[in-house]
């Protein structure tokens, strides 16, 4: 059981190729699919299905269920933390003196808090990654990697991929019950987070606007939840805009209502945004900055955004931080109990002791910046000659230093375009998503909507989905005794 479900089964070659041709065509009539990188012509549309696992990966059901439970804690942190300037602003002060990409939000979320906020809500759908550690020998415990407050992918490709594996289980005649591969409802929530907040906003003829790229791989995943929204509420229209399209056919009454080719917008949805190559001139800048001062609500706002950084993350392992937020012993036992240890960078002795621990036993660290998407991470050497290149410079303080988390090692098959089809070593990233609404001083909505699942080869560093790096997939929940 703790290798691979599917190597329970003994099957010839012949038989295993006939499950992955069902599993391909499986995922394409589902719609767990992304955009080819072949373009159609005239416009035409082209789908290839989404990198995704042959079979459900063990997860002990004990890990699982605490990084279940500890969601609607990190949905109160993060969103409390989102709206302490000073607690912003101290923990970022020595990023904002070297990071341009950090430096250009603080600008937008200066400018709006100066101008006195137009909406008081945001809404965050949140996406908080763990790993399964087994550095305590004989015991697996589930420790934080990140939470993702911006542009949270792959929840309706994860939900549907509940169903593929079932499926596959079932023509290799695995018994399961339907706990062991647990309902996804990732989507569902997240369209009724949606629809939540353009209620709030209270104008029905509003509109919600997904801001997305122009070249989107991860269409699929994105039309799923909007055509979710559809099912809910046919009276919600969903409009897709580039920051381009917002710079060029957007602006603001004087009451701040967004308007978007002449339609008012009662919700922002950004799935673009979170990397600097995403802003190649003062265009796109212009245009976040215009969506931020609106009297839309957004998702993420630009505080919430900030929220989301890692140096944020890394401030709040520092004694005293959660606790400063969350009141509940029991809740901060919770968060806590996820963290790693983490270290600052900064120049100068508050920094130094990370310096020292990544110069010397690199291996057991990553040094991470201030970026999301996958592919920006340091490893192994590439930590000691950073650190001994940038021991003197200020450059130090865009990054942080965490202990690295080592999950326990399973085996199954990836299945992705180009890649080779073996019985393959693999470690995998869990993901619980959250909803969240609320202002300054009011919580309208918080809860736990959904997993993911993500699978990479032993020895890969990044995770990514959309980065190339990791597969989709859906968790078997075992006892520990099992796994």
């Amino acid at each position: 059981m703790a290798d691979c479900l599917g190597t329970q089964f003994h099957v010839d070659e012949k038989r295993l190729h006939e499950v992955l041709d069902k599993a391909k065509a499986f995922a394409l009539t589902k719609g767990i699919c992304m955009q080819s990188e072949q373009q159609g012509q005239n416009g035409t549309m082209l789908a290839q299905y989404f990198p995704l696992t042959l079979f459900p990966s063990v997860v002990p059901r004990a890990c699982f269920q605490e990084a279940v439970d500890c969601m609607l804690d990190f949905n109160t942190l993060t969103h409390k933390v989102a709206h302490d300037h000073n607690f912003l602003e101290n923990s970022l002060k020595n990023v904002l003196e070297v990071d341009e990409f950090t430096q250009g939000l603080w600008k937008i979320y200066t400018q709006v808090r100066e101008e006195g906020y137009s909406q008081p809500f945001s809404l965050g759908l949140h996406r908080n990654d763990f790993m399964i550690d087994t550095k305590n020998p004989g015991h697996v415990q589930i420790k934080q990697v990140e939470i993702n407050t911006m542009a949270a992918g792959a929840a309706s490709l994860g939900s549907l991929l509940v169903l593929l594996h079932r499926f596959t289980l079932d023509i290799m005649g695995k018994h399961y019950d339907k706990e062991e591969v647990p309902d996804n409802d990732a989507p569902l929530g997240t369209a009724w987070g949606l629809l939540k907040a353009w209620e709030l906003y209270g104008r029905k003829q509003a509109s919600i606007l997904f801001v997305v790229c122009e070249t989107e791989s991860n269409i699929f995943d994105q039309r799923h939840l909007e055509f979710t929204v559809f099912s809910l509420n046919p009276g919600v229209r969903v409009l897709r805009r580039t920051y381009l399209d917002i710079y060029n056919g957007a602006s603001l009454t004087e009451d701040k209502r967004l308007l978007v080719d002449g339609d008012e917008v009662a919700v922002v949805y950004l799935r673009a945004g979170y990397t600097p190559a995403e802003y190649p001139t003062h265009k796109e800048w212009d245009a976040r900055l215009k969506l931020e001062r609106s009297l839309a609500i957004k998702c993420p706002s630009i505080q919430y955004h900030l929220a989301g950084l890692k140096k944020i993350q890394q401030e709040l392992t520092l004694p005293g931080s959660v606790e400063q937020f969350i009141k509940d012993p029991t809740a901060v036992k919770r968060i806590r109990a996820t963290f790693v240890k983490q270290y600052s960078l900064d120049l100068g002795p508050e920094g130094n002791q990370g310096l020292e621990l990544g110069k010397t036993d690199p291996d057991m660290y990553v040094v991470k910046p201030q970026r999301e998407g996958g592919g920006n991470n340091l490893y192994r050497n590439d930590i000691r000659e950073f650190l001994e290149k940038h021991t003197n410079s200020k450059e130090r303080n865009a990054y942080i230093l965490m202990e690295r988390i080592f999950p326990k090692a399973h085996k199954n098959y990836l299945v992705s375009p180009g890649r080779s089809f073996v019985l393959s070593d693999v470690t995998s990233e869990l993901g619980i998503y959250g909803v969240y609404i609320g202002s300054a001083t009011e919580e309208k909505m918080n809860m736990q909507c959904g997993h993911i699942l993500r699978t990479k080869l032993l020895g890969t560093d990044e995770g990514g989905l959309c980065s190339g790096h990791a597969c989709l997939d859906t968790p078997f929940l075992v006892n520990e005794d099992q796994a």
